[in-house]
């Protein structure tokens, strides 16, 4: 999760140079590139400045010059005043809305289609870095979350695991029979060190609701939307029991007990499976991701990530030159059978998982091409996964709150121990004690 704070960015940061240094007199096109690891990652920098050298001998025109400059809200905007920004870094999935707004990144439509990246991408999560029928970055890394469920005990609870819930009404049913069936948590949630708000945050999307305005400024916790979710929650909990015995619970232990048999369903991310598989010891067999349950005709899901942003300032020939890069070091497993196959050797070779199912920041098409070329070399159980793989590239995607996102998930905590411990709880009356807290952290 990412916790970003709202900043103001002033349009006046548009008229600093370029850090990128342009051609020189040989016609060597170099663009400065942020986000390199940090000294104390050595293994990490070698791969980089290996991937830079491969580009390079590629593309002799395109010098790669790799800087540690990272996102960071509190000082992005003297970043860019100073002429400190690199050509290309990456930004937060809550950023774009706003760079775009105040003219801080620039526009790559048509540099996109002089690559033919335009074509490549997964539209649906292109959209995050999108405005007014033009694109502004590319998404690099992406989650979305989503239901990850036992299918074991689905079939101890003549359930099919292959239809895993598509509704929040069918997560209620679920789990009901489960709890009946087994004795174990047919649902739970967290609700410790802000993962239970995250994944709050995530459920009321799918009801149809958002916790801020668009701004990031004014804090809409006391919404119907929530409420629902909540009031379900609370029904699952106090009048189906179906919920189990520990309510308190942050990431590990919920998982450890997901992996131990002892929760049916829970929200997540299908990135977290090779934690609950290989850590956690849960046989990959009985293992189940879906989709996240919806409330409304529309289907949403939280989602993050990264998108590389460009320089305002960046020419047309540095931007090209910069999705090249982009293309060769994020992308190329994913247009290259025998780089797909020697990443996948690699990882078989270091114990590491190959073919974990995910949201894909390019298009269906080449995620699947990508994933026929791997497939004997996969040792995820990729069908146990079709409920997630179905649906997650056509889903809208939500970014996380922009503002103090962290300290409204720690409010959402709050009020889920709440209903989780109390019967009797004030779910309106807590809502709005959580969003007059919130609106405080964001100035109001």
């Amino acid at each position: 999760m990412a916790g970003v704070a709202a900043i103001a960015l002033v349009v006046t940061g548009c008229s600093s140079a370029a850090e990128s240094q342009g051609s020189d007199k040989n016609g060597v096109i170099t663009v400065t590139v942020g986000d390199r690891p940090p000294s104390s990652q050595p293994e990490l920098q070698k791969a980089l400045d290996t991937s830079i050298q491969q580009f390079q001998a590629a593309n002799p025109n395109i010098k790669v010059v790799s800087k540690e400059t990272s996102w960071n809200a509190q000082t992005f905007q003297a970043l860019l005043a100073g002429g400190q920004m690199p050509t290309v870094m990456g930004v937060p999935f809550t950023e774009p809305a706003s760079l775009i707004k105040n003219h801080q990144v620039a526009d790559i439509t048509a540099a996109l289609k002089a690559t033919g990246l335009d074509g490549e991408l997964n539209q649906s999560v292109l959209s995050v870095a999108q405005s007014g029928g033009a694109t502004y970055g590319v998404p690099t890394d992406v989650y979305s979350v989503g239901l990850a469920y036992n299918r074991a005990l689905f079939k101890q609870a003549g359930l099919d695991p292959d239809r895993p819930p598509a509704t929040w009404e069918q997560v209620r049913t679920y789990a009901a029979a489960i709890a009946k069936a087994t004795h174990q948590a047919g649902y739970a949630t967290y609700d410790q060190d802000h993962f239970g708000g995250w994944m709050t945050t995530a459920a009321t999307y799918s009801f149809g609701g958002r916790l801020e305005d668009a701004a990031g400024t004014k804090a809409t916790l006391a919404i119907p939307e929530l409420k629902a979710y909540l009031n379900l929650v609370k029904t699952m909990r106090w009048t189906d029991t179906s919920m189990g015995s520990n309510f308190n619970y942050s990431a590990k232990p919920a998982l450890q007990d997901f992996a131990a048999g002892k929760i049916g369903m829970i929200l997540n991310l299908p990135q977290d499976y090779p934690a609950i598989v290989q850590n956690y010891k849960m046989d990959p067999d009985d293992y189940g991701f879906a989709a996240l349950p919806q409330q409304t005709g529309t289907s949403v899901s939280l989602s993050g990530g990264i998108v590389q942003v460009f320089n305002p300032r960046a020419s047309e020939a540095e931007i090209v030159a910069g999705l090249k890069w982009i293309k060769f070091n994020r992308f190329n497993q994913y247009s290259s059978q025998a780089a797909a196959v020697a990443a996948a050797q690699a990882a078989t070779k270091d114990g590491a998982l190959v073919g974990l199912p995910a949201l894909t920041p390019l298009s269906q098409a080449k995620y699947q091409q990508y994933q026929e070329w791997i497939k004997p070399l996969a040792n995820v159980p990729v069908a146990n996964f079709a409920g997630y793989t179905a649906v997650a590239d056509k889903q809208s995607i939500v970014p996380e709150p922009r503002g103090n996102a962290q300290y409204l998930y720690g409010q959402l905590d709050v009020v889920l121990q709440a209903v989780l411990t109390n019967k009797d709880a004030d779910i309106d009356a807590l809502l709005r004690t959580a969003e007059q807290n919130v609106d405080g952290r964001l100035g109001h």
